[in-house]
Order: C-alpha cells, then sequence, then structure tokens
C-alpha cells in the first residue's frame, strides 16, 4: 500500500513538471510572436541575427539569447531583416556583410565586382578602425636580390700534385707540415734516384764528346754530338731538374748525388706524404698537395624558381657572418649546374672572388647575394598579395568603400615590393595593410572558392561543363528557416529537358568558431519533363553553400555550385 503511494505521487509530480513545460513554451510563443508583431508593426529599427522572428524600435539584447541587436536595414520585404545580415549572424561587427563588408547604402557595386570576384563594402571610418591602407600601382625600374648561404672551397683549377717522375729514395724534407704557406719555387725535399744519376752521366760524357767533336771535318760527326747532348739535356728537363741544376751540372762536371725537388706554385699544403729520410717514393706517389687560395670559389644553392635570375657572368656579393671583416666583397658567377638536387630542389651556382689575403677561409659560411636588373615592372608592396594556395589575390580600391579582391599573377619579390605580372595596371590602389581583417582566413577560402557564383538570394543558372544547364530556384524566395521547396531544371545544351534523371540538393555551412558544421540535404522527385522538386530542411538563417548534382544509370552528368541564403 505504501509503494502504491509513492508510485502515484512520482506519476502526479512528473505530469505536473510536462504542463508547466508546455504552459511555458506557450507563452514564450505567444510573447514572441506579439512582440514581433507590434515591433514590425511600429517600424522596428533593430533585430537579433541569432532569431530573426525578433525586432525592436530600441537597441539593446535579444531577451531570448542575450546577443547584441543590430540595425535593420532596407530590404525588399517590409519589416525584415536585410539578407546579408540575417544570413551571417556577424552582430559584434556592425554594417559588415559575411565576407566582412557593409551592405551598399544606396546604388551598387562597381560594375566590375558583378563580373568578377564577389565585391565587399567597407565605409571609410570603418577602414579607418581596422587600419586599412592602401598604395598604388607603379611601374618603376625592378632589380631581383636572391639571397642563400654559400661555402668557400679551394679553386679546383689551382690546385697542384707534386710527384716524382723517377724512383728513389727521400733524403732530407724541407716542407714538413699540412697547412705550410709555400712560395713558388721553394725547395720542398731532396731525392735520391738511380736514374737521374745516370742521366747526369750520360749528359756529362755527351757533353765531352760533343766539346771534342764540334771542329771534325766530317760535318755528320759534329751534328750528332750536338743531337747527342741535346737528347741527354731533354732527358734531364723532362725528369723536373731545372735549367740551375743543369748549369750547375755542366759548370762543375760532377754528378749531384742528390736532386732537389721544388715547387712549381704557390700556396698552402693540404696533403703531405714526404715523411721521412729513406722513405721510398715512385712516380705515382702523391707527395704533396698545394692549393693556391689567392682566388677561391664560394658554392651556394639556389630554389628552382629564382633559377631564370642567373646567368653565368652575373655580378655577385658575399658577406661575412663574423665582426671585424669587411663585407660587400665582389666576385662573379662562373659556372651553373646542369641539374637539380632531387632531394632539396636546388641548383648549386659557383662563384669566383679574389682572396689576396687570404681572409675566406675553405669550409667557411657566407652570405650570398645575386641581383639582377629587370628593367621597368609593375610593382605593389609585398603584404599587398594574399596567396591563398590556389591563386594570388590583391584588393583593389574601387572607390566609395568597395573593394574587389582581383585574382593576379605575381612574380619575384624584391626588396620593397613584389612584382605583378598580369591582373593589375598602374597606377590602381590595393590595400597594403590589414588584408587579413577585409578576409578573414575560412571567408577568404569560401569567398575564392565561389568565385564566380550568382549573388547569394537569387536563382543559380551554371552549366557543369558542355553536357548540362541546371537551374536552381527555392519557394519561398528569399528562403525562410524551416522546410522550403527546390525546384531544379535540367536541360541539355540544346535546351531539350532532361528527364528520368536523379536530382540531388546539398546545403552546407563550414565550421565557423565553436560552431560544428552543418549540412542538409534533399532528394527531388521529377515534376514536369526536366524539372524536379523536393523539400529542404534549413537549419538557420544564413548564406549556404549548394551544390546540385545530376545523375542518371548511377553516372554523373553534372554538377553546379552555387548559394541559397534564408533568412
Amino acid at each position: 500500500m505504501h509503494m502504491e503511494r509513492r508510485r502515484l505521487r512520482r506519476i502526479t509530480l512528473i505530469a505536473a513538471a510536462a504542463v508547466l513545460m508546455l504552459g511555458t513554451a506557450g507563452l514564450t510563443w505567444r510573447w514572441r510572436t506579439h512582440h514581433a508583431g507590434s515591433a514590425a508593426s511600429a517600424g522596428a529599427t533593430y533585430y537579433c541575427p541569432m532569431h530573426t522572428s525578433y525586432h525592436s524600435d530600441k537597441p539593446g539584447n535579444c531577451p531570448i539569447c542575450s546577443m547584441k541587436l543590430v540595425p535593420l536595414t532596407a530590404s525588399p520585404a517590409a519589416g525584415a531583416p536585410s539578407p546579408s545580415a540575417s544570413a551571417t549572424g556577424m552582430a559584434d561587427m556592425p554594417g559588415m556583410t559575411p565576407s566582412g563588408s557593409a551592405p551598399p547604402a544606396g546604388g551598387t557595386p562597381p560594375e566590375s565586382a558583378a563580373e568578377g570576384p564577389p565585391t565587399i563594402q567597407i565605409p571609410p571610418e570603418r577602414q579607418q578602425q581596422i587600419g586599412v591602407k592602401f598604395a598604388a600601382v607603379v611601374l618603376q625600374p625592378a632589380r631581383i636580390e636572391i639571397r642563400a648561404v654559400g661555402r668557400v672551397a679551394p679553386d679546383e683549377t689551382r690546385i697542384a700534385h707534386i710527384h716524382t717522375k723517377v724512383t728513389g729514395w727521400i733524403e732530407d724534407v724541407f716542407v714538413n707540415f699540412v697547412g705550410q704557406p709555400v712560395r713558388k719555387g721553394q725547395p720542398l725535399f731532396t731525392i735520391y734516384s738511380p736514374d737521374l744519376v745516370a742521366s747526369q752521366e750520360e749528359y756529362l760524357l755527351a757533353l765531352r764528346g760533343r766539346r771534342e767533336l764540334k771542329d771534325s771535318p766530317f760535318s755528320q760527326i759534329s751534328e750528332g754530338s750536338s743531337e747527342l747532348l741535346q737528347a741527354a739535356r731533354r732527358r734531364l728537363e723532362l725528369w723536373d731538374m731545372t735549367p740551375a741544376q743543369i748549369r750547375t751540372l755542366e759548370a762543375t762536371g760532377k754528378v749531384a748525388r742528390t736532386v732537389t725537388v721544388f715547387s712549381p706554385v704557390s700556396g698552402v699544403v693540404t696533403e703531405r706524404a714526404a715523411y721521412h729520410h729513406g722513405r721510398t717514393v715512385t712516380p705515382d706517389l702523391d707527395l704533396y698537395t698545394i692549393v693556391d687560395l689567392g682566388r677561391v670559389w664560394v658554392l651556394a644553392d639556389v630554389y628552382e624558381y629564382e633559377m631564370e635570375h642567373l646567368k653565368v657572368g652575373q655580378a655577385a656579393e658575399i658577406e661575412l657572418p663574423y665582426e671585424g671583416q669587411p663585407n660587400n666583397l665582389a666576385g662573379r658567377v662562373t659556372f651553373i649546374a646542369p641539374f637539380l638536387d632531387p632531394k632539396t630542389r636546388t641548383v648549386q651556382v659557383r662563384m669566383e672572388f679574389p682572396n689576396s689575403g687570404q681572409m675566406l677561409k675553405p669550409e667557411a659560411f657566407v652570405n650570398v647575394r645575386l641581383r639582377r636588373d629587370l628593367g621597368p615592372r609593375l610593382v605593389v608592396p609585398k603584404d599587398a598579395v594574399m596567396d591563398t594556395g590556389k591563386g594570388q589575390y590583391v584588393f583593389v580600391d574601387k572607390g566609395e568603400g568597395y573593394l574587389e579582391p582581383r585574382p593576379v599573377k605575381a612574380g619575384a619579390e624584391l626588396e620593397r615590393g613584389r612584382i605583378i605580372t598580369e591582373g593589375l595596371r598602374e597606377g590602381e590602389r590595393v590595400a597594403s595593410a590589414a588584408n587579413f581583417i577585409l578576409d578573414s582566413e575560412s571567408r577568404l577560402k569560401g569567398a575564392f572558392e565561389a568565385m564566380g557564383r550568382p549573388q547569394p538570394g537569387t536563382a543559380a543558372t551554371a552549366a557543369s561543363g558542355p553536357k548540362l544547364r541546371i537551374e536552381l530556384a527555392t519557394s519561398p524566395s528569399p528562403a525562410k528557416v524551416g522546410k522550403n521547396t527546390v525546384r531544379v531544371k535540367v536541360a541539355d545544351p540544346q535546351g531539350q529537358p532532361v528527364a528520368g534523371a536523379d536530382v540531388d540538393v546539398r546545403i552546407s555551412m563550414p565550421q565557423m568558431g565553436s560552431m560544428a558544421p552543418m549540412e542538409a540535404k534533399a532528394t527531388l522527385q521529377p515534376e514536369t519533363a526536366g524539372q524536379y522538386a523536393g523539400e529542404i530542411e534549413i537549419p538557420m538563417a544564413w548564406t549556404w553553400e549548394t551544390t546540385v548534382t545530376v545523375r542518371k544509370g548511377g553516372q554523373v552528368l553534372g554538377t553546379t555550385r552555387t548559394s541559397i541564403t534564408a533568412r
């Protein structure tokens, strides 16, 4: 009995709560309807962007959601908010439409806006508040500057490898450590070689024969002695005996047991194998490597897109990355590699620089600057160009607050600007600051992806390709929040209706801040030949991205992208 009473009491409480909730909802609905109607009839001037049915003749907050009321601008339907305002809900930025613009206060946007990307409008006072600045498109002499990190390397044409041309043994070593500077003609080491000793003896023998037979009455004997002497001398020269050593041999008439080997170049020893007394040497042994650092190479990697600005003979400058050394050393480009590095997509550029004071050390890093004059070019500030990944755009000042996002082709970056190769004319003004505020990242992507679409809120006519003509309309027009009828006409290029097709309409809204993305879909049914209709539920007031897809036999015949604005 006690349990039955408790159960009955619980049921009674639940029923009372349900009645209370229904009553509250009814009163709220009546209050909203009454105030909306009275506000509209009284000439309301403010509305809630989230609850568009609420209007007020005074500024303040919405009593339903506490959102700030925004001014109601004139629209085709009396008492209804403007499409741009109700579709976006940007109540925190009064006077701006979905892409950050203000609705035109009389008149129409410039003609180019209707033909190209959607033009936005921001009042001049608002431009000043958000920091919009403009700069003129100027035709000026342009100089491209390529910056890269270079590495100093020895000039490979100034590297000498010291070998002997005979087999022998080292006696004395005069240059005995790596890094030691040497001068041309400086002694390096002495070598004992039986071949050199024998060649000296042959030369002395030929020399004595020449002296004795030069006055012979037989010309053949006299000429033969001269030829023998020349051949013996030539052998000594080929084995790298110097003219001074040969003259000493002639003057003394004595064979030198060891012969001194001299450096043929000036430079620095980078490798050494002539280590000690008694080492056996052969012609294939590299005894010394001497590098002349009076001129060096600088190797730099330049990106693929900068290759067009490079040429052999081009002037080059380098800066040393440490203090206390002179900067702006001048050189020139002597070689551009004929192939790219497949991993880094760069090409190696070789430059030559004088290095009389040996200030540039091999393997040191330097900052490289390559400049090239390009002649007169159209130039805008660097910040004026916005790159979306799909294209490049600038905001062109069309006057009276109108800003046109115009696609351009941008060239190389200069020190204080960027070259424009297509899309602008000299004298036009472009926004050079606060571009990210003019169109935030999400707005920018959405607007640029929809370039060329019909203006929001109008019936869309867009062919997906050469196959179909697709027209979309809504009833009511403009659409409202809730259920709407959508009608699509499909015709072939000759205008003949396309019957028996499957037509889908999908509307979507991207994620906005903390608000999750939304979408709705409707499958249309045939109404008449080539015309299809169906109902779609629009969740809220917005300009919805709309995609119409036409299929037949499981294959897509065509699609079109447009927009539906719901109030």
